[in-house]
């Protein structure tokens, strides 16, 4: 096998106990395994994620948690963005919980529930990201003609912040509180309404708002957002986080280079000094950074990204192609053809044909 992935379930599943770790008292954990789990494969992550303390799931769409009770998962799933009316019938086979923002929805899911047996859904707030949501001055019209339809019972209200770590932390606790007055104000109408608006990026740099719930995919997967929290504490929110996700390519050929020679496609690189410069078949179609993008030839090593071999970093030459990518090796005694390189690469990039190997 030239290229593959391995993925970490015992991983993902220490993650989740670590971040079960940071919750308060009452405070419930959904994992978010949207977008095939990260890259880690929905139904193996949602598995791991519910074995480490996960008390439910989120995906994005109702065909995405389809999948998963397909595959045999049967704790609760919430779809994170809105469905349409003629999703309704598939919602309510699978016991799915969806986001709901509009009226028409809501009347198409009401024709298959009672007010004996309402079913559950979401209500979502647009706090300014402006992708989805009821927006907060229209609200109390929505509560109002939501709470006539007896058949559907929100269960929870949701809110996702245009929040970037250390850029408007001041602006995020506003709207957070904003959204909190929002949410009490609704549990006349439904007593027992949950809240629930921390993502990753929120439960790291303002933990003080879990609410009811909190939201969790990048820190599941031992990804950090933000090192606010690492700055400011001298350590990280979350003790303690496994990387269940690894990339790797086999080394296919070694040459030696000699300063001064060119290489790479239209010759866009030269060598700074004598190099051995090693190839693997796994490039940009396989989700590795098509980093750097500045055309011309190069006249110093200018490295950006790089593998790892036998421990060490082997920096990648130029930019990756299609199917391949040059690495410097020159440093590393011993690199040969075989040798198996560690690789960074956007998980949710990452090329799905590439076999994923479960451990």
């Amino acid at each position: 096998m030239l290229k593959w992935i391995e993925i970490d379930r015992r991983g993902i599943k220490a993650n989740a106990r670590a971040i079960k770790r940071e919750l308060r008292p009452g405070v419930k954990f959904m994992a978010v395994v949207k977008a095939d789990g990260y890259g880690h494969g929905a139904a193996e992550a949602a598995r791991a994620a519910l074995a480490g303390g996960a008390d439910q799931l989120g995906v994005l769409t109702a065909e995405e948690g389809a999948r998963l009770r397909e595959a045999g998962v049967k704790a609760p799933i919430a779809c994170l963005a809105p469905s349409l009316p003629e999703e309704a019938g598939e919602i309510v086979k699978h016991r799915l919980i969806p986001t709901v923002d509009s009226l028409p929805f809501v009347k198409a899911f009401a024709r298959r529930g009672s007010a004996a047996r309402p079913l559950p859904c979401r209500v979502d707030i647009d706090l300014g990201l402006r992708r989805w949501g009821v927006a907060p001055g229209a609200l109390p019209a929505f509560a109002a003609a939501l709470a006539r339809v007896k058949a559907v019972r929100p269960l929870a209200f949701s809110a996702h912040l245009a929040y970037t770590p250390q850029k408007n932390l001041v602006e995020a606790e506003e709207k957070l509180g904003r959204f909190r007055a929002l949410a009490l104000a609704a549990r006349r109408y439904w007593p027992g309404l949950e809240a629930d608006a921390a993502n990753s990026s929120v439960f790291c740099d303002l933990p003080h708002w879990q609410l009811d719930m909190v939201r969790i995919g990048n820190l599941l997967y031992g990804i950090y957002p933000s090192n606010y929290y690492l700055k400011k504490k001298g350590g990280p929110p979350v003790p303690g986080l496994e990387r269940p996700w690894k990339f790797f390519a086999r080394i296919i050929s070694i040459k030696k280079v000699r300063r001064g020679e060119s290489l790479g496609y239209s010759s866009e690189y030269v060598a700074p000094r004598d190099m051995r410069v090693a190839t693997i078949p796994a490039g940009y179609s396989d989700g590795l950074s098509m980093e750097p993008r500045g055309g011309g030839i190069r006249v110093d090593a200018g490295f950006t990204y790089w593998g790892t071999l036998r421990g060490r970093k082997a920096p990648f030459i130029g930019r990756p192609g299609i199917i391949h990518t040059l690495l410097d090796v020159s440093a590393i005694p011993g690199a040969a053809a075989g040798d198996p390189v560690a690789l960074h690469s956007r998980r949710t990039a990452a090329n799905a044909r590439l076999p994923r190997l479960y451990k």
